[in-house]
Formats: C-alpha cells, sequence, structure tokens
C-alpha cells in the first residue's frame, strides 16, 4: 500500500505491506487488516483530518473508448452499461459500476464490479476515513503519463504488468486504442509479442506515427528488452528523469522506492486536485 500526502507544500509518500492472502483479483478479503493498516500508517505519519482519495489496483476494473459519445449526454452509467452491448469486457450491467470521462475528443468510460467497489469502500470506512474519490490505477497512470509527454506528438506504446501477464496499450493523440494482455510462459519471447502487437495495430491503422516507448518493468525485465527499441524507425524511450517524486517518509522506503506505474498514478491523481 501506498499512501501520498501533501505538507506544508512538499509532497510525502510511505509504503505498508499487506497481511499475505489480502487479495484475489483485486478484491481485499481481509477488510479488517486493511483498514487497521490504513488507519495505522497515516497515524504513524502523523497525517490528521485526511480525506481518502483510492486508486482501485489493477485487476478486476476495465476500460473501454466510447467513439461519438458525448460525456455531457451519458449521465447514468447503468443505463450506458445496459444498452451498450458491444463492449467486449466481463461486466454485467446489474451488477457493475461504471464512471465516465471526458478523453480529448472521446470518451472513457471506466467499471468495476460493484462488489469489488463496495469492499474497498468498506475498507476505507472500517479505517473511519472520509472517501473523498475513487480512481483505477491505469486511468490514473494514463493521465499522469500524458501530462508528462504533452510535447510528443507520435504514439506511445505503454508496457507494464500485473501479477499474471503483461499490458500494452498503444496511446494516439492521448486516446489509448489499443489495450491487450501478453501471458508467456518465457520473458524471453516479450520482445517479438510487442513487436508482433504493435505492428498489427500499425497496420490496421493505417498509418505508422513516431513511436516511444514507456516500460514500467521491473529492472530484470528490462535487461530482455534491450532490441525491443528500433532508433531505424525512429522509435524512442519516453524520459522518466524529470518524472515528478514525492519524498519518501522512511530510509527503508527511500531504498525501496517507487515504481514507475505508480509514479505516474500519483501524478494523476496529484494533477486532478489543482482542478
Amino acid at each position: 500500500m501506498i499512501c501520498c500526502w501533501e505538507d506544508r507544500g512538499q509532497w510525502l509518500w510511505r509504503s505498508g505491506s499487506w497481511p499475505p492472502d489480502s487479495f484475489r483479483d483485486g478484491q481485499p478479503l481481509q477488510r479488517d487488516a486493511l483498514a487497521d493498516l490504513l488507519a495505522e500508517l497515516l497515524l504513524d505519519s502523523d497525517v490528521v483530518g485526511a480525506q481518502i482519495e483510492l486508486v482501485l489496483p489493477i485487476q478486476g476494473t476495465h476500460w473501454r473508448v466510447l467513439d461519438g459519445a458525448a460525456p455531457e449526454l451519458l449521465i447514468d452509467s447503468a443505463d450506458l452499461l445496459a444498452i451498450t452491448t458491444d463492449l467486449h469486457w466481463p461486466l454485467e450491467a446489474a451488477d457493475s459500476y461504471a464512471v465516465i470521462t471526458p478523453c480529448v475528443d472521446q470518451t472513457l468510460l471506466v467499471g468495476c464490479p460493484r462488489s469489488l467497489l463496495q469492499a474497498w469502500i468498506d475498507v476505507v470506512e472500517m479505517a473511519d476515513l472520509p472517501l473523498r474519490r475513487v480512481d483505477w490505477m491505469v486511468s490514473s497512470a494514463q493521465r499522469g503519463l500524458m501530462l508528462e509527454q504533452q510535447e510528443w506528438s507520435g504514439d506511445i506504446a505503454w508496457v507494464f504488468s500485473d501479477e499474471s501477464s503483461y499490458r500494452l496499450v498503444v496511446i494516439r493523440a492521448g486516446i489509448p486504442e489499443l489495450d491487450c494482455c501478453i501471458r508467456l510462459t518465457n520473458d524471453e519471447d516479450l520482445v517479438l509479442e510487442l513487436r508482433r502487437r504493435v505492428a498489427a495495430w500499425q497496420d490496421l491503422s493505417g498509418s505508422s506515427r513516431p513511436l516511444a516507448w514507456c516500460l514500467c518493468l521491473s529492472e530484470e525485465v528490462l535487461t530482455t528488452l534491450d532490441v525491443l527499441i528500433d532508433p531505424d524507425r525512429g522509435e524512442t524511450t519516453v524520459g522518466v528523469e524529470g518524472l515528478w517524486m514525492p519524498n519518501a517518509v522512511t530510509e527503508d522506503d527511500e531504498v525501496q522506492g517507487l515504481h514507475l506505474l505508480e509514479r505516474l498514478a500519483l501524478q494523476g491523481m496529484r494533477e486532478d486536485l489543482y482542478q
């Protein structure tokens, strides 16, 4: 668990370790223990009067870009789920919750099972904390990535991982146009799979713009991707040297650091506070 807050103009962060077997597919299984950890971590950090802005884990939540759907006309997300039959996601309208947000000139729909959302609401309530807003790790990190790359006019191939697979999200003009899961038995095949899927998307889109790779992966995996970026095609990598970074409260957290995906998600949430 990562907690991040502002104190007298300075952003700080601190981490805590979940109890074993705390989750299944992003769903909290030990709500009492998770609530205790959240409350104790904030109390130990002298954070008083916090209003929680929760970022849901990667698992269990889905998103879709809706072409031609104006967000101001989509008032009731339940009605939207009921009438939209071609989303190709494993969510049932009656048992799901969705939010609608603008995404450049398109509309982004983010949804999750009601049971998952309610479980996380229960955790925050059991910690005796007010819940101000809920977002999702991927959509928040995508906003953070777009904020960091406002000067880049080409496409972005964004790669990250969860517990069971790699994810490739291809972004064009700020819109996530491709999102696919890649499950491998051997990480050495990752370069081939990434290149194959990016090439297929470029063929389908009918154009090939300059491509920047954003690799939110462990150092161990990055060593297997040395041949991924092709400079002869004008490809490059997303620079992270100047990426916003809050200050760690403890020495252990300073040594551990934050993963790039976590930093992007926190950046996306932080910017929303000022809008």
